[in-house]
């Protein structure tokens, strides 16, 4: 039993260690330099609603936000959640997840699709050609969580990312990987998590093949084809370090408050902050929280939400949960979801 407690101390010790080097990155770098943000914007109404989620995510959700709370899931669950976003662009998630003899195996999809755009060329100078193109952006991911022993679970995400805009595209390989540990002290729970560690991202694609003139000086010369070589951007590492209390517990109530500390690679340090209420022993939720505190340039102002959940028997129900998401300038986002338990 030591041996074990050794172990997963170190493990935590080895996971946290990774905020002074992600740290001194966010320092070198800032917003918009990386690649595939859509993979920060929080998946699952119950955990963006409440903000800090590290150690609360219990549901398929956990796969994207930290693979440890897969562990916790008892039923098989299939969770469907789309969100319009700003102007015509859709964020959507699809995560179905089975519980395993000591933890829990998922897959899961993960999509922004930015719409239609209006075409401009060099050779239109600047006028719309007629023509459109669409860009999205994907990652399909793999999952598996377990129980180390009863008050700690460990998990990791295997995923590819893939980008496209026109005919041009990028992909990338990245990991996730998440603990959770129910500490000595009734109701409160601490959960860490790394995400998006992986390869970088390179457009490639027709888009960049252009005409090309080896000698300028000389008329009449051969033009062959030549490709335009781009940046490589780093996907957006995270690390979350997340405290949960269970406050109150009883009666078929319970309330739950938590906080987040959030490392992100291309911002600054902040506190998330957030809980949620659950009535009727755990079929009626409301939830509450106020994401990124302290964050340069920071948009959203505060997440709510409600959900409800019918059981049809022990094992099978459905849920369905809404998030009300403020931003300050580009207008509210609303979230809907769906669950499945069978």
């Amino acid at each position: 039993m030591m041996t074990t407690m050794k172990k997963i101390i170190s493990l935590i010790v080895l996971i946290a260690a990774i905020a002074p080097m992600s740290g001194l990155q966010a320092q070198l770098t800032k917003t918009g330099t990386t690649a595939a943000d859509f993979l920060l914007i929080p998946v699952g109404a119950r955990s963006s609603a409440m903000s800090a989620f590290s150690a609360t995510v219990n549901d398929a959700s956990a796969m994207v936000l930290n693979p440890a709370g897969l562990a916790d899931i008892e039923t098989g669950e299939i969770q469907v959640e789309i969100t319009d976003s700003f102007l015509d662009f859709t964020h959507s998630y699809i995560g179905a997840a089975l519980p395993t003899k000591d933890g829990a195996v998922g897959v899961h999809v993960l999509a922004m699709n930015y719409g239609e755009f209006d075409e401009t060329t060099a050779e239109a100078e600047g006028f719309l050609t007629g023509r459109t193109f669409s860009a999205y952006s994907v990652s399909f991911g793999v999952t598996y969580a377990q129980y180390l022993i009863p008050e700690f679970t460990i998990g990791g995400t295997a995923k590819v990312v893939y980008e496209k805009i026109a005919n041009s595209s990028a992909s990338a390989i990245a990991f996730d990987i998440g603990t959770m540990y129910d500490t000595p002290f009734y109701g409160v729970r601490f959960g860490v998590s790394v995400t998006n560690v992986g390869s970088k991202l390179q457009m490639t694609g027709n888009d960049l093949i252009i005409r090309t003139d080896p000698d300028q000086t000389l008329p009449g010369n051969y033009e062959p084809d030549g490709t335009l070589v781009t940046d490589k951007f780093d996907l957006p590492l995270m690390l979350r370090v997340g405290l949960a209390w269970d406050a109150i517990n009883r009666d078929g109530v319970r309330a739950t408050i938590a906080v987040d500390g959030n490392n992100p690679s291309n911002n600054t340090q902040s506190v998330s902050v957030g809980g949620e209420l659950s009535l009727l022993n755990e079929r009626v939720f409301l939830r509450g929280g106020v994401p990124y505190i302290g964050m340069e340039d920071a948009t959203e102002k505060f997440n709510g939400g409600l959900g409800v959940r019918y059981n049809i028997s022990d094992n099978r129900g459905i849920s369905f949960n809404y998030t009300y998401h403020g931003y300050r300038y580009l207008g509210d986002v609303n979230k809907l979801g769906i669950q499945i338990f069978f």
